[in-house]
């Protein structure tokens, strides 16, 4: 482990300790009854969170944790929340994932980030005039706040750590991270404020009685995620379909994905924009389903009736795409991806500003994976000599802006000083 990360871990396990003893002090007397029961429930529901594709996950913990801070206050929030996350127990790909079988310092991490980011929401709640286990309409601004202040601590914490593994920009993280989770924490947050009325007016049953919608919302997620999946799977075998009919271009469907999508990243591109660009980018090809096998595979040079089949093929492709609802969006981008910034592109002549970018991305990331890989008709480029070829070509087949920053993102740092049209 680097240095700077276990710095880092260290760091905010100490802090978390050193909050947890703080706050321990000021405590004169609890619930414990309640503290066991809402415990049990926090370790349930973190260990019903669902696993995402992009490797987050969706919670439901997080009421639990909320509904404390309303009922109970600093720090027995953060205990509960804190061990509701060290002691669940995850399912993950057939595996059973518990603290046992976790590293120690990831476990501690965890809890520490809990503490951290509940403890700080309770202490807001506090400031702000609520007073834990007495709910009133008053207290509308302090829970917004405390909400509020949980998610920008726990994007903080968790982007800091992302920072460091991955080198990305910090900024950028924790816009990611802020966006992923506010509209989800809001929509628990009305279940929190209800299980906290029915525990202070019934006691333990009234939570029960209120636990079952928040199961229910969970099960809302877990067909939210499952639905996402399966467009996916719908996806990649789309992609296999093309790859079967031309396997010279196997894995490069996949390659032009991720790379346009982290090129999306760096010009700012909202976030369901890099969606459609990564759908985009897995299916521009899709067309050459329609296309002979024996053009796409032919060793020489194409006649000019061969060619021009094979400019079929983002016509035929943003057709098929069309038929598929979830895909509808990106059927522009994949008919225009070939088009060219000087208008000599195909099928619509299309130039500068009519060109989609995220079809000026996926025809600089297209061209440059085509260049270094193999072909029926050439072998692979070297990577510096396809950085010169998009070099050279900025300002007349290629966005200029979207040329110059794919530069950039592969690591050359030499402008591109064409024209601009």
């Amino acid at each position: 482990m680097p240095k700077k990360l276990k710095l880092y871990i260290g760091t905010i396990i100490t802090l978390g300790v050193c909050f947890l003893y703080y706050t321990y002090t000021q405590v004169e007397q609890t619930d414990v009854l309640g503290l066991v029961f809402f415990l049990f429930l926090s370790i349930a529901a973190e260990s019903l969170a669902i696993p995402t594709p992009n490797q987050r996950g969706i919670s439901v913990g997080f009421a639990i944790g909320f509904t404390t801070v309303l009922i109970f206050g600093v720090p027995e929030a953060s205990w509960i929340a804190s061990l509701g996350v060290m002691l669940r127990i995850v399912n993950h790909e057939g595996k059973y994932i518990h603290a046992l079988n976790t590293p120690v310092y990831k476990t501690l991490f965890n809890g520490a980030n809990i503490v951290l980011s509940s403890g700080f929401a309770g202490i807001c709640y506090e400031a702000l005039g609520g007073i834990p286990g007495q709910l009133e309409l008053t207290n509308v601004i302090p829970m917004i706040a405390s909400i509020v202040i949980y998610i920008i601590v726990n994007a903080i914490i968790m982007s800091m750590l992302m920072t460091i593994l991955s080198g990305d920009n910090l900024a950028k993280l924790l816009y990611t991270n802020i966006i992923w989770v506010i509209r989800d924490y809001f929509a628990l947050a009305p279940l929190s404020i209800i299980m906290a009325l029915a525990y202070i007016n019934y006691g333990i049953l009234g939570v029960l009685l209120f636990f079952g919608p928040l199961l229910l919302a969970r099960y809302s997620f877990k067909l939210y995620v499952d639905m996402k999946n399966m467009y996916l799977d719908t996806v990649k075998a789309l992609c296999r379909a093309v790859e079967a009919k031309d396997p010279y271009t196997r894995g490069h469907s996949q390659r032009v994905s991720e790379l346009a999508y982290q090129l999306g990243k760096r010009l700012n591109l909202p976030r369901r924009t890099l969606e459609n660009i990564r759908f985009s980018g897995m299916l521009h090809d899709i067309g050459k389903i329609g296309i002979d096998e024996n053009i796409l595979n032919k060793p020489g040079k194409l006649t000019a009736e061969e060619y021009g089949k094979i400019k079929l093929h983002p016509t035929i492709g943003s057709k098929i795409i069309k038929e598929i609802d979830f895909l509808r969006e990106s059927a522009d981008i994949v008919l225009y991806h070939h088009e060219h910034y000087d208008g000599s592109g195909y099928p619509s002549g299309k130039k500068k500003n009519e060109i989609p970018i995220e079809s000026s991305i996926l025809c600089v990331v297209d061209v440059f994976d085509a260049l270094t890989s193999d072909r029926p008709y050439r072998e692979a480029m070297t990577e510096e000599e396809a950085i010169e070829i998009i070099k050279r070509e900025s300002g007349t087949l290629f966005n200029p802006v979207v040329a110059n920053e794919f530069i950039r993102m592969m690591g050359y740092d030499l402008e591109v000083e064409k024209n601009a049209g």
